[in-house]
């Protein structure tokens, strides 16, 4: 990336794709049938929703000239797949999709504060629709922002947020979502380690 690009980034499910319709697969209680569960739920990635707000933000962060960088918490073993479900759904080309590594088993806010600081000093925001997540993220340092805060924005009001990094000022303008009830083991609580400064 040159010194003049700047990166929005967009966490997936939940702002960008409904997997809602597979999380009674998320059933088991030892390690093994949990870890199957998960691969039962992960393999229906290709048949996720369309969440059209999100959809729609992540095109007018593209045409605004920002460089668009997925951020999914769903193992890099489905990398692959998420980049066809996303391509086939018309989402914008993106520099990056960056998902969690191998054996990797930290809170799912912990790992998208590490993609946060690969991106380094180019990201300009952080787009989640978990607000337990943003404001994680927000206390780290990051220039965090919540789908329903950004939704609905006007092209001027949007640059002006991403270019100052502040929460978007409640206008009525901005779709507001309902919040989610986040009850599934990728949304457990972590802290995010404190930028230095």
């Amino acid at each position: 990336m040159s010194g003049s690009e700047r990166v929005v980034m967009f966490d997936i499910d939940g702002g960008l794709a409904d997997l809602s319709a597979f999380t009674h697969l998320l059933t088991g209680d030892s390690e093994g049938s949990r870890r199957q569960a998960w691969q039962r739920f992960f393999d229906h990635v290709g048949q996720a929703a369309v969440i059209d707000p999100g959809r729609d933000l992540v095109e007018a962060v593209a045409g605004l000239g920002l460089v668009v960088v997925y951020s999914t918490t769903r193992p890099v073993s489905y990398a692959e797949k998420t980049r066809m479900w996303l391509g086939h759904n018309g989402f914008p080309p993106s520099r990056a999709l960056l998902c969690r590594s191998r054996n990797d088993v930290r809170p799912a806010v912990e790992v998208k504060a590490g993609h946060c600081r690969a991106v380094g000093s180019w990201l300009s925001a952080f787009v989640d629709d978990d607000p337990d997540t943003v404001d994680a993220l927000r206390s780290g340092g990051v220039r965090a922002h919540a789908f329903d805060e950004l939704s609905g924005l006007r092209v001027r009001e949007l640059k002006t947020v991403l270019a100052a990094g502040t929460p978007a000022a409640r206008t009525g303008s901005g779709t507001n979502r309902r919040r989610r009830q986040r009850n599934t083991p990728h949304h457990r609580q972590g802290q995010v380690p404190q930028r230095s400064p």
